[in-house]
């Protein structure tokens, strides 16, 4: 690690970066065509790895070298080249010389237009990135795509004091209305984001945010199948049998041969009659033991 005194610094989420890199192995240089100027944007790696890499480059100044002691397939995930390959035993340090930051413009100066736009985007990625099983990552993407439709509906533009606000707000106000035409694609938009988060959640357990996201989507749309039927598990993962109950039927009542939701309904039922069969035996044992 080599530090350098540059005024500039990447304390600021949205960069871009220019790096220098190359491939070091036992001190020997192995690959330097990267040695040189190399984009690298805050947020857009889709690995944990690339959290790990944007974390490093944002405590970092201008000139600042650091060495990341990585796996060859890591090395090359990150440079983007998938057909070179090379002994998996040995090990790479990707030296990287950040050179300058590259201010990006905050995600509220954009337009409406923008943010609908890059919502789109991200959930077409999150929904490519769950196909490959790299649940993680999509859930990332389905989260940013949802801030920026919710930065879309907020009144963040009408504290904008810059010289170009008026112009701006009249163009943006156009596009609004515009875009408002269309509102009910953006409102299935921002639900299926919140499902698939939903979904992405349910994977790793995270019942309690899956409930939270799924009520997101029922406040928009209250008879929404899939909601009901996820909030449904949910619940019933919880132990919050009364509830998991009351979305289920309702959602057996929108689809009666639904089988994910008759499987869902019969696994609560046996939750239900194992909770119930317990607190009877304790109880049975409270009383016992009052009663000797």
């Amino acid at each position: 690690m080599k530090e350098a005194h540059g005024r500039e610094d990447g304390q600021t989420a949205d960069l871009l970066i220019i790096v220098t890199g190359k491939l070091v192995s036992n001190n020997t240089i192995i690959d330097s065509r990267y040695d040189k100027e190399v984009e690298w944007k805050i947020g857009q790696g889709d690995t944990e790895l690339c959290e790990v890499i944007d974390d490093c480059l944002q405590s970092m100044h201008a000139g600042d070298i650091c060495n990341f002691t990585l796996k060859p397939d890591e090395a090359y995930y990150i440079l983007k080249e998938e057909d070179i390959h090379i002994d998996q035993d040995i090990e790479v340090v990707y030296e990287v010389q950040l050179k300058k930051f590259i201010k990006a413009k905050e995600t509220w100066y954009s337009t409406v237009e923008e943010l609908f736009n890059e919502a789109i985007s991200n959930k077409a990625r999150g929904v490519n990135l769950y196909k490959s099983g790299k649940v993680i990552a999509a859930a990332r993407r389905f989260s940013i795509a949802l801030k920026c439709l919710i930065i879309m509906e907020s009144d963040r533009l009408a504290s904008r004091n810059d010289e170009h606000c008026m112009q701006d707000m009249r163009i943006v106000y156009y596009v609004y209305n515009r875009i408002r035409l269309q509102f009910v694609g953006r409102t299935n938009l921002r639900k299926n984001c919140y499902l698939n988060l939903a979904t992405c959640q349910a994977k790793h357990n995270m019942h309690p945010s899956v409930i939270v996201n799924c009520s997101k989507v029922l406040q928009m749309e209250p008879n929404n199948l899939k909601a009901l039927f996820k909030r449904g598990v949910a619940y019933t993962a919880v132990n919050d049998f009364d509830n998991a109950k009351a979305d289920l039927e309702s959602a057996k009542l929108q689809d009666p041969s639904n089988k994910a939701v008759i499987m869902a309904i019969q696994n609560l039922f046996t939750k239900t009659l194992k909770q119930n069969k317990f607190y009877q035996q304790a109880l049975a044992g409270m009383f016992q033991s009052k009663s000797k």
